[in-house]
């Protein structure tokens, strides 16, 4: 199997800081922190064939000017939290149901692996997402042709109430944990959007990522629709302070990009 191609579609926006409001880390404004995320993304889709479309929503001139300097495409709107996300959705649409989208917010943190074992992944699933359903009959329902990749590890999921039984596979590269709570910075293909676009759109209205987590891999006792899978340790981190990816270095990834 060819390495797949990765379409990235990059939700930007400088002028709020956070939404949640959260604190974020290192001391970073907002322009900062989308100018060290953005590079640590391209350099490591250096790896992979790609096409990285930015989706701008009030984009500064700075912010602009400094996504001018990438062989990349560049819309900016004025749309506001919920239609950006829509319209991350509309364009996935318009693509091949077996390309691979990448839907990123502007605030992950990347390693430069991220895209060689995401890659890797793929070409070997049918392989390594092998479950024996006669003994785990509830899972029956998961369908490999429906991954879903979520990047990031959240340090909230080893707290002794957050816990949950998963399934663990490992690939040529890493391990990779079932997981069953998603932010909007997740990995798949065109058909699994479009199969699932009234969820999606739903889920956009107050950036309801709950409520996609719930509808795709939460459903009926995890007869699921999609499975997804987070990579053990994470390959990319949230940037907020309560959210940063464990076991990885990332004080030296920022030094790095700064």
């Amino acid at each position: 199997m060819n390495k797949p191609f990765f379409h990235i579609i990059y939700r930007a926006c400088d002028v709020v800081n956070a939404v949640n409001k959260s604190p974020r880390p290192y001391n970073l404004d907002k322009k900062s922190l989308i100018k060290i995320c953005f590079k640590s993304l391209y350099d490591a889709l250096q790896y992979v064939p790609h096409k990285i479309t930015i989706l701008g929503d009030k984009l500064s001139n700075e912010m602009i000017e400094f996504f001018s300097q990438y062989p990349i495409t560049v819309t900016n709107g004025n749309y506001g939290n919920d239609e950006s996300i829509r319209q991350c959705f509309k364009k996935a649409t318009d693509l091949k149901d077996d390309e691979w989208i990448y839907f990123c917010e502007d605030d992950y943190l990347h390693h430069p692996k991220t895209f060689s074992y995401i890659s890797n992944l793929i070409i070997e699933k049918q392989t390594v997402i092998s479950i024996n359903k006669k003994f785990f009959f509830w899972q029956n329902n998961i369908r490999i042709n429906d991954l879903v990749i979520f990047p990031s590890d959240y340090p909230d999921r080893y707290l002794a109430n957050d816990r949950e039984p998963f399934y663990i596979f490992h690939s040529s590269d890493c391990h990779w944990r079932q997981v069953a709570n998603i932010t909007f910075t997740i990995l798949l293909q065109a058909k699994t959007v479009k199969k699932n676009l009234k969820i999606f759109n739903k889920a956009s209205n107050k950036a309801n990522d709950g409520y996609l987590s719930k509808k795709l891999f939460r459903k009926n006792f995890f007869t699921t629709k999609c499975l997804c899978l987070s990579p053990l340790p994470g390959l990319t981190s949230h940037l907020h302070i309560d959210t940063i990816t464990p076991l990885v270095d990332w004080d030296s990834t920022i030094k790095k990009y700064q």
